[in-house]
């Protein structure tokens, strides 16, 4: 019977198997993703990615009586996640073991009332995240650092959010 390589709960073969796959794909390099979303009555809706589902929901006052994280929170636990990732991708491709990760985000938004129609100062995006990496690997600091710098280089989540990225709204009434 063949021995598997396991780290950081990942099949290292598989990774490297499914890795070479994805090279030999040319149209894979871009990655292309599909997301619709189903609005079920005030401020809530159900998304949908690949064969997944989730809701989102903005408050529609003080009362704070949403079941769901609103869209920008998502925003911010999708670049949680994506720079975890990244980070136990590249700790495990270099064979280092991780005990025990965590990374806590803080951000602000320049004037969230221009989206509530309450301003028409700046904009309601992101000012600034904060994302610090709270880590228990194998390895030595300047190692770790390393894996967290590349990790948040490379984070797709973060490259988004850091770029200019083209939105072409369409409008289809029925």
């Amino acid at each position: 019977m063949e021995k598997r390589r396991r780290l950081n709960g990942v099949d290292r073969d598989d990774l490297e198997a499914g890795l070479k796959e994805i090279e030999k794909q040319e149209e894979a390099r871009h990655a292309r993703k599909r997301s619709r979303i189903q609005w079920l009555g005030g401020f809530k809706f159900n998304t949908f990615v690949r064969n997944n589902a989730f809701i989102v929901e903005e408050p529609a006052g003080p009362s704070g009586k949403e079941q769901a994280p609103n869209s920008m929170e998502y925003v911010l636990g999708a670049l949680g996640a994506c720079l975890a990732t990244g980070f136990v991708l590249n700790a495990t491709q270099r064979g280092i073991t991780i005990h025990n990760l965590e990374i806590a985000l803080d951000s602000s938004q320049d004037n969230v009332f221009t989206f509530f129609g309450l301003s028409d100062e700046g904009h309601p995006g992101f000012q600034e995240i904060r994302a610090k990496l709270y880590v228990q690997a194998e390895a030595d600091e300047a190692t770790i650092r390393e894996i967290w710098e590349r990790a948040v280089k490379t984070s797709p989540v973060g490259n988004s959010l850091g770029r200019i990225v083209t939105i072409r709204p369409e409008l289809s009434v029925l």
